[in-house]
């Protein structure tokens, strides 16, 4: 398939209706505790640790609106991590939300702080330790270990999470070098000017869940230029044609950066995240996978969806590679 007929496969996901909860997955069952890929990388120096944070670490949310321009109506929510030390600049994360929150940017732009939790998320992150209820009990007790000894021998570095309204028709009407175009021309720009950010590639990281979690493959794949670091939970790849064009796209565009893909058990693109993670490892593509327990659903992305994008793009941004 070429990338004619890829964005095309793609741009059909606009039409599909966000699901309430998926049905079990029919392939093999998979270990929750899949969480590093066979081809991932070490990094090539020691990870810089961040300091200890102070008790009273906050986050702040703040409601960015926008022109009406470039495809259309533009709004975003800001997570800032309070207080930031003089002199520190924190790197930026772009986080989409999934279809459910396209009907309109109010509801897009909120989608991650209020109906997926991230503030509190975030809130719990820089306040360790985390119990299951933190990942509304979808997490084994293993990774849950595994997350509180890192935030233990180093806590949360923080970086300022920028949320914007993604439209339904993102890859169709919306085209996705029009969108990218917004981010990198209004959005990023904004977010440095106002907030003590980083500016680099490497420290500029996008990720998403369900329909922006395939968005966030597609805009860094669109501009490398922009995302240096890039994440995907429960992407919305459909079936095994898209598959093949991820699998040869992502060779193409983002072997060299770091990628992580998230799944769960009962997510309705289990099997296809599956198919693909085989098909990157066996071209070679360094990049790391999990599958944590759960479903296709706002319990998992207020509990693991979230926790799991946070703690990874914090860990990897500061540059050393996540948890």
């Amino acid at each position: 398939m070429d990338r004619r007929s890829f964005l095309a496969v793609a741009g059909a996901l606009a039409a599909c209706a966000r699901p309430t909860r998926s049905a079990s997955p029919r392939s093999r069952s998979a270990s929750p505790r899949s969480h590093t890929a066979a081809a991932a990388p070490s990094p090539a120096s020691p990870a810089p640790q961040p300091s200890s944070p102070p008790p009273d670490r906050t986050v702040e949310v703040l409601d960015w609106t926008f022109q009406t321009e470039l495809g259309g109506s533009k709004r975003a929510v800001i997570l800032a991590p309070r207080p930031i030390p003089a002199g520190t600049r924190l790197p930026v994360l772009v986080a989409l939300h999934g279809l459910g929150e396209t009907t309109d940017p109010t509801t897009g732009a909120w989608g991650w702080a209020k109906s997926y939790g991230l503030d509190r998320t975030y809130d719990r992150l820089l306040h360790p330790p985390l119990f299951p209820e933190d990942f509304q009990g979808l997490v084994t007790s293993e990774r849950l270990s595994e997350i509180n000894e890192s935030l233990a021998a180093a806590p949360l570095g923080g970086v300022i999470v920028a949320c914007p309204y993604l439209p339904k028709d993102i890859g169709g009407a919306t085209p996705i070098e029009l969108y990218a175009r917004w981010l990198g021309e209004r959005l990023l720009p904004r977010v440095r000017e106002e907030l003590p950010a980083r500016a680099d590639v490497a420290s500029t990281g996008i990720d998403g869940v369900s329909l922006g979690g395939w968005a966030a493959i597609r805009l860094a794949m669109s501009r490398p230029d922009l995302f240096g670091v890039v994440g995907a939970l429960q992407p919305a790849i459909v079936d095994s044609a898209m598959v093949d064009a991820a699998t040869s796209l992502i060779a193409q565009h983002l072997g060299k950066r770091p990628l992580r893909l998230v799944t769960s058990t009962e997510d309705m693109y289990r099997n296809t995240l599956v198919e693909l993670d085989k098909r990157l490892t066996g071209k070679g593509v360094a990049h790391e996978f999990a599958i944590t327990p759960g479903p296709h659903d706002y319990p998992w992305n207020k509990g693991p969806g979230g926790i799991e994008m946070l703690l990874w793009h914090d860990r990897t941004l500061h540059g050393g590679r996540g948890t």
